[in-house]
């Protein structure tokens, strides 16, 4: 079976698919961890309680929105998840009680236009962001798509006109999703700063390598015109493919062939001695 990174590769891609209703927020483990839900859930209520501002925010534009999205997460539960709808806190703001009732980070975003003949740039107005893979709610919001990709090498010049042109183009009803890979040090979910070395790992240290998978969708809510984004995060570890030569070799290869903007944003000069160290052994066995 191919590893994640092999079926998803590296290079920056829409790359997006379609999503029946019955998975826009699944209650299953994609991976098959049975823990992880529930972990996800702990935390994220961890979170709420103890930084709600790092993880919180929503303009007073998006109120109509985010009650609309509250509506729609519970509507889901009650027709999907085979389970009982968690009581609601409805003093709370909407978009906040609907991501606690999901592991899935839950983010709105709305067309601005310069004048009625300009197609619009999509900006974000409320976020529900408890697990960010590397980057400051606080410095995203209002922003358009462009700025908030802007660490993203070569997303202005490949992605960011067709993504605001597939955002403005988005039916109701229809659901898009799309997957992305990434490295990190650790089991941590909430990841606002990229993580440095930790003096305490060493080359020797592959136990301490995680992949880090984020399962995202894209929909349109029918009343108000608003996107939103979500976000599911897997955590898986890499010693799950330490006897794969042809795994870790692939990711070798990819780490080798990146550019050197991609390699930064991607933190490769903190991974690969592990990768390449773990490829050693087998040759050493």
């Amino acid at each position: 079976m191919q590893a994640p990174w092999q079926k998803l590769g590296f290079q920056l891609k829409l790359g997006l698919r379609p999503r029946q209703e019955s998975h826009w927020l699944p209650r299953e483990n994609l991976f098959g961890i049975d823990t992880e839900r529930d972990e996800q859930m702990r935390q994220k209520q961890h979170l709420f309680a103890h930084k709600h501002d790092d993880i919180f925010a929503a303009f007073p534009s998006a109120s109509a929105a985010s009650a609309e999205m509250l509506n729609m997460v519970c509507d889901h539960i009650a027709a999907y998840h085979n389970a009982p709808l968690p009581d609601i806190d409805r003093r709370q703001h909407p978009l906040e009680a609907a991501a606690r009732l999901v592991p899935e980070d839950l983010l709105l975003l709305a067309p601005y236009r310069q004048n009625d003949s300009d197609d619009p740039t999509w900006h974000l107005e409320a976020a529900a962001l408890a697990f960010p893979a590397h980057w400051v709610l606080a410095e995203k919001m209002g922003e358009p798509l462009q700025v908030i990709h802007q660490p993203v090498p070569h997303y202005d010049e490949r992605l960011a006109h067709p993504v605001d042109r597939f955002f403005t183009a988005m039916k109701i009803g229809p659901i898009s999703s799309r997957m992305n890979w990434s490295l990190q040090i650790g089991r941590g979910l909430f990841t606002p700063q990229r993580l440095s070395r930790n003096a305490a790992v060493n080359d020797d240290d592959f136990d301490q390598l995680f992949l880090r998978i984020e399962n995202q969708t894209l929909r349109k809510l029918k009343d108000t015109g608003y996107i939103v984004f979500t976000i599911r995060t897997h955590i898986l570890p890499m010693t799950l493919w330490q006897d794969d030569r042809d795994a870790l070799q692939s990711m070798a290869d990819m780490m080798q062939n990146m550019s050197p903007a991609t390699k930064l944003y991607k933190g490769v000069p903190l991974y690969e001695p592990l990768v390449r160290r773990a490829l050693a052994k087998m040759d050493e066995a």
